[in-house]
């Protein structure tokens, strides 16, 4: 595969069979904007149409969809990957460094950047109880 940056690779697999159907058209915008074109919050909400308020929102909604179909997928066996899958997956690995820590920015990018509701929202809402209450 010729070299890419990640922002490349990330908007190549967010097209695999996998992927292609994940989250609303709007939250899959919101997304690419903010995260991997680098767009404003206000470029990105004039151009797919919604709030400055509502657009970090349907980023985030979408950021924690994607991680939790990329975690369901790799508990399936890899034979069952599609072979775009297993390419952009693997190429994306060798991307991020191996000394990943959570606060890594991939681009625009940045995972583990989610609100208590986000959380309880993605991994079967209820009531969640963290260390500092």
């Amino acid at each position: 595969m010729a070299a890419m940056n990640t922002p490349e690779l990330l908007r190549m697999f967010l097209q695999v069979p996998e992927l292609s159907s994940l989250g609303s058209p709007q939250e899959r915008a919101a997304f690419i904007a903010l995260r991997l074109d680098g767009r404003t919050v206000r470029q990105a909400g004039q151009a797919i149409g919604v709030s400055k308020s509502h657009v970090q929102n349907l980023a985030n909604l979408f950021e924690v969809k994607l991680a939790k179909k990329i975690r369901e997928i790799g508990k399936t066996r890899e034979a069952r990957w599609s072979p775009e899958y297993r390419r952009l997956y693997e190429a994306l690995i060798e991307d991020v460094p191996r000394d990943y820590d959570g606060g890594h920015k991939i681009g625009n990018f940045k995972p583990y950047s989610l609100s208590r509701e986000d959380w309880a929202e993605a991994f079967g809402g209820g009531s969640l109880k963290f260390d500092d209450e």
